[in-house]
């Protein structure tokens, strides 16, 4: 990034956050064609990797900018110089996680979040997703989620819906058979029969999806929500089958979670204080090892 900006360690500032907000950027900014317009893809889709890799607290920042690189402009500079800044306050940053049960204890966690009209320009949400093994002495995060929804929601409901379809169908269905099977491997002689039980095969592992939306949790409970018809021709999202899974599969379960405990809501928006910053990124297991998360000299104490 400096190579290819001409700039210097010493243009780098120290922040405590990724992202800057939409509100501090000036509108003319986001006409008016960057400097690094003609490089940015090769900087952006390096730190992409690094993000999908071990890096979860910077796939939301970078995602914006991926989605920016064949039409540039003046604010993916502000937004990339910014993002480019923490990653070097944080190069010994890493993912950790910690495993102290065996398989057959351990549960799949699924925590889902969605902004609502995050972006000021076409008012579309994002989705979130965060995908860990956890049990009482594990938290083992393996996959991550950001994705911008191709509609504009109504409501937070229905964002939240959305973004709950899309985590459930692409990655933890698939997990929770890849589970079973694991847990199937180390624990053999009490391995399920193969039977079925209504109309979902019955499975050894279970996938607990973490929700701090109660309305959400109220119409998939009810399995209906004529006020939200429309989504399965505005999203193509068919709701109906959601609810269905999540009620009648044994192995899917949906509970509460407070928004402070919400690990998924770093992947959904980028405006936040350093407290709040630091405290998801503890949720998500990223920082340093060994170490609590803190910010020295970043505009607030650690």
């Amino acid at each position: 990034y400096l190579e290819l900006a001409n700039l210097t360690m010493g243009d780098l500032k120290s922040v405590a956050t990724p992202c800057i907000d939409d509100h501090q950027i000036a509108p003319e900014d986001f006409e008016a064609k960057g400097v690094l317009s003609p490089v940015a893809f090769r900087i952006v889709l390096k730190i992409l990797y690094l993000a999908r890799i071990c890096r979860v607290d910077l796939l939301w920042s970078v995602n914006v900018l991926a989605r920016e690189v064949t039409k540039w402009n003046v604010a993916c500079d502000k937004r990339l110089h910014r993002l480019v800044s923490y990653i070097q306050c944080t190069k010994d940053w890493v993912q950790k996680s910690f495993v102290g049960d065996h398989p057959k204890h351990c549960k799949i966690a699924m925590f889902v979040d969605a902004s609502f009209a995050g972006d000021l320009r076409d008012s579309e949400s994002t989705t979130g997703g965060l995908l860990a093994i956890v049990g009482p002495r594990t938290f083992a995060p393996i996959m991550w989620l950001c994705k911008k929804q191709t509609a504009v929601s109504h409501s937070s409901t229905e964002a939240e819906v959305v973004a709950m379809e899309a985590v459930l169908g692409c990655e933890d269905i698939p997990a929770l058979n890849l589970w079973g099977e694991v847990i199937n491997v180390f624990d053999p002689k009490s391995k399920t029969p193969s039977k079925d039980e209504g109309n979902y095969p019955q499975q050894r592992a279970e996938i607990v999806i973490l929700e701090d939306n109660d309305a959400v949790i109220k119409i998939t409970v009810k399995g209906r929500s004529p006020a939200m018809r429309h989504v399965n021709r505005t999203h193509r999202v068919n709701i109906d089958w959601i609810f269905e899974r999540i009620r009648e599969d044994p192995a899917i379960a949906i509970k509460y979670v407070n928004t402070k405990q919400q690990a998924a809501v770093l992947l959904t928006k980028g405006s936040f204080i350093a407290q709040t910053w630091s405290n998801l990124c503890s949720l998500a297991q990223v920082g340093t090892p060994g170490k609590p998360n803190g910010f020295k000299n970043a505009g607030g104490d650690p």
